[in-house]
């Protein structure tokens, strides 16, 4: 009997952790599709958004990994991660972990607070003045993903969702329309702090990023950006960890060859949404 070669098995153990971590990736896509679709404007006009989500995400150079089994990839399990999210040229909001919270690179006079009563125009005054690396009109977007588990593990998966908040350092549109900063941003994800822009402690588990982008002609610039993951999150190492990578193999071992297609289901259903 002829025996097929292992170069072209594509349930390889390589292969088969790739297209494991691909499910995860492909999850977090459908949910953050509205945003990628324009977070990677210098990419190739042969590639979509979604191909270059994937390509940053799935390469060698990236170090993020998620392991779902077969029974969590089939019910859309979704795991926080620290994903690339955008690719550009414009300067990187920095933005880590310190302590309990998340710290930005976004930088404020130490004499300034942001209050209940403080106008977006004077925030964006403030920010302007500040960052020299921003200009008027420019935007900055605040994703925030919000990890979900299940109240039994018989009975659900781990799942994500998202909330997306932005404001224009636009003077003069504020001017004739005032608005409190406030009431459209999240005091827990912009407070000022020693000179800085930080989360407050305590936020919803999950991960945070701040996406800087600018309108050039008719072309959007874009900052390069991934999810930070809060300080409290220890459920993406559970996914991403060597004990998880031996679960999810076992899993697909145990499938019978004829419910192994649920993959492909899986991925075919992307199709629709890029």
């Amino acid at each position: 009997m002829e025996t097929k070669s292992n170069l072209c098995n594509p349930r390889t153990q390589n292969q088969q952790a790739q297209r494991t971590k691909l499910t995860n990736l492909v999850t977090t896509y459908q949910m953050l599709s509205s945003f990628i679709r324009s977070a990677y404007p210098s990419k190739a006009e042969n590639l979509s958004s979604y191909n270059m989500f994937i390509k940053r995400n799935l390469g060698r150079e990236s170090r993020v990994k998620v392991y779902l089994n077969k029974a969590e990839a089939s019910r859309k399990a979704c795991i926080v991660a620290p994903y690339n999210i955008s690719e550009g040229r414009l300067p990187s909001i920095e933005t880590v972990a310190q302590g309990d919270v998340l710290r930005t690179s976004l930088r404020m006079p130490r004499s300034f607070q942001i209050t209940d009563d403080t106008t977006t125009e004077k925030v964006a005054m403030v920010l302007l003045r500040a960052n020299p690396q921003m200009r008027e009109g420019d935007q900055i977007s605040i994703l925030h993903l919000i990890q979900h588990l299940p109240s039994s593990t018989d009975t659900g998966v781990p799942y994500a969702t998202w909330k997306q908040y932005n404001f224009t350092l636009d003077l003069s549109s504020y001017d004739t329309l005032p608005s409190k900063f406030y009431d459209y941003i999240p005091q827990s994800l912009f407070r000022v702090n020693n000179g800085g822009i930080e989360t407050e402690a305590g936020i919803e588990t999950g991960g945070v990023a701040y996406v800087l982008s600018r309108e050039v002609g008719r072309k959007i610039q874009i900052s390069t950006q991934s999810i930070v993951l809060t300080p409290d999150n220890s459920i993406y190492q559970r996914y991403a960890c060597e004990e998880k990578k031996k679960e999810t193999a076992e899993s697909y071992r145990e499938t019978p060859k004829g419910k192994r297609l649920f993959l492909k289901r899986i991925f075919s259903k992307i199709k629709t949404s890029k």
